[in-house]
């Protein structure tokens, strides 16, 4: 194929061998497929700042920089020239960091290999067949399968959480389902819970958004969609090591009686449920089992 921009200087510089296809162009980079001595991996080659459109940064970046000196700190406060070259390294540095942790402490996430200028190289996300793995959204599951996918998932985050890391931006778009299951992708607004007052809301929204999707195909699973909320008691406690499935949380609140969080909206979701017990007999399927025979989009 054609050199991309972003990316043909480092088949020049020696840095890579080939460039075979562009995967994937996400709100804040662009994945291609790259050869480096003979395999194959991903490089994340990320926008620039008015390039991107994931603005909203404030409740992510909160209680990052902490070891960083009183001058740095004050130039990405005023986001000065100098500043928000900091605030770009940082942003990118981060995803490094939390993959490489997260990878170490056994979460399923591509490995990360090196940072070089404005490109993350990491491992190749495959399926069963060799190919590049597709997002969890371009699926359809029986009711089985998503509970099944939804308890894998949840305990992926939990191990995530035990890194004091939150993802900060989970959905079904950005898991992927390759051969060894369901694998998490896209950290660079990876929120530090230590120092971040807004961690809480943010672990719920997370886990929220993927239970919603997947309820879609077993509504059962609407009574845990605050499983967020749960956890984050169980990280406060130190009893996160005894959690083994989602649990039901608080709901957040919300104003008015017709939002989810209100009357109208858990008789909807109790309605949706019993409508679901009817129609799908098996009932859940059991904790790690595998997903057979799922349907793409």
């Amino acid at each position: 194929m054609s050199q991309p921009d972003g990316i043909s200087h480092l088949v020049e510089e020696g840095i890579i061998d080939a460039v075979h296809a562009r995967l994937m162009s996400g709100k804040e980079a662009t994945v291609y497929v790259v050869e480096r001595e003979g395999h194959l991996g991903a490089a994340k080659v990320y926008k620039a700042r008015d390039e991107r459109t994931f603005k909203k940064t404030a409740s992510y970046v909160e209680g990052r920089n902490q070891t960083r000196n009183s001058r740095d700190r004050r130039a990405m406060q005023k986001k000065s020239t100098y500043g928000r070259g900091l605030i770009e390294d940082n942003w990118q540095d981060m995803e490094f960091q939390a993959l490489r942790a997260a990878f170490d402490a056994g979460v399923r996430v591509p490995e990360p290999y090196f940072l070089y200028e404005n490109v993350l190289f990491m491992e190749l996300v495959v399926d069963s067949a060799g190919a590049p793995a597709s997002r969890l959204a371009d699926f359809t599951f029986t009711a089985e399968e998503a509970t099944a996918l939804h308890q894998e998932v949840f305990l992926q985050v939990k191990t995530l959480l035990g890194t004091g890391r939150i993802h900060g931006d989970l959905s079904a778009y950005n898991v992927l389902m390759s051969a060894g299951g369901p694998t998490i992708i896209d950290m660079p607004q990876v929120v530090e819970v230590a120092g971040n007052n807004n961690a809480r809301h943010i672990l719920r929204r997370d886990l929220r958004n993927l239970t919603e999707h997947l309820a879609r195909f077993d509504a059962r699973l609407l009574r845990v969609a605050d499983c967020g909320d749960a956890l984050f008691h169980h990280l406060q406690r130190g009893t996160l090591d005894t959690v083994t499935a989602p649990e039901v949380g608080a709901p957040e609140h919300r104003t008015g009686g017709g939002g989810r969080g209100g009357r109208r909206g858990r008789d909807a979701e109790r309605g949706r449920a019993g409508r679901d017990k009817k129609q799908r007999p098996g009932g859940s399927a059991p904790a790690g089992a595998s997903i057979p025979g799922r349907e793409r989009r």
